[in-house]
């Protein structure tokens, strides 16, 4: 699938609507939901300093965003999961790009919630060459305001579609990530983020290179 990244993700959204009406109109809900209770009011802002944390990757190493910040600027990009159609979509963009992100001194690094198997599966298929890192029980997502329990509408939807997040996840039930992505100069401070609590929208990736390209541009300045 050719075009911008917007574009490939309303191809998805549409035929999503036309083949799973329900779980369609459930994620239509929940977002309005989230937009309505202001979910992402509380998450860091741009020029504000993104918190340290390590995680594993899918393959048990643990990765810490303070040693990769030695290195570069960093891409954090928050996934739902190998489940999602959605992430798999901004996934490929996102291993589409890396070789640019990494010519301007950047790396991309990709967080879910997913237990190793998964991560790995999320990887491989999206032809990624970056980290997948697992969020376990999403602590990383809700000490950032990231996560929220979804409800028992689209509890049963994904039930329906054989999606059962305890077994997909490394812990955290029934908790979801809002989706995001944030690019971080060498001082971890947010340089240009993306947030939305819906997950069939993403950031656009030449936004991404753009970001990644001014955070080099004024670490040289």
């Amino acid at each position: 699938m050719q075009g911008p990244l917007s574009e490939r993700l309303e191809v998805i959204a549409a035929d999503c609507r036309e083949r799973l009406v329900a779980y369609s109109r459930a994620m239509d809900r929940l977002v309005a939901r989230l937009h309505a209770s202001g979910a992402v009011g509380g998450v860091p802002e741009i020029g504000e300093v993104f918190p340290d944390f390590i995680l594993p990757d899918a393959q048990g190493h643990l990765w810490r965003l303070a040693g990769a910040l030695e290195k570069g600027p960093v891409v954090l990009a928050f996934h739902r999961g190998y489940w999602c159609d959605f992430c798999h979509l901004n996934m490929a963009a996102l291993a589409e790009i890396s070789p640019k992100i990494q010519a301007l001194g950047s790396q991309i690094v990709a967080i879910s919630p997913q237990n190793a198997g998964n991560a790995a599966k999320l990887a491989r298929d999206s032809g990624a060459d970056f980290p997948v890192l697992c969020d376990m029980g999403l602590g990383i997502s809700t000490l950032l305001g990231l996560s929220y329990v979804i409800d028992d509408v689209l509890q049963n939807e994904l039930a329906l579609l054989q999606v059962d997040l305890n077994a997909e996840n490394a812990g955290g039930g029934w908790l979801m990530p809002i989706t995001a992505t944030f690019v971080l100069d060498r001082d971890g401070v947010i340089f240009a983020r993306h947030l939305d609590p819906d997950p069939r929208t993403r950031m656009d990736c030449d936004a991404i290179i753009q970001a990644a390209s001014a955070c080099q541009s004024a670490a040289r300045s």
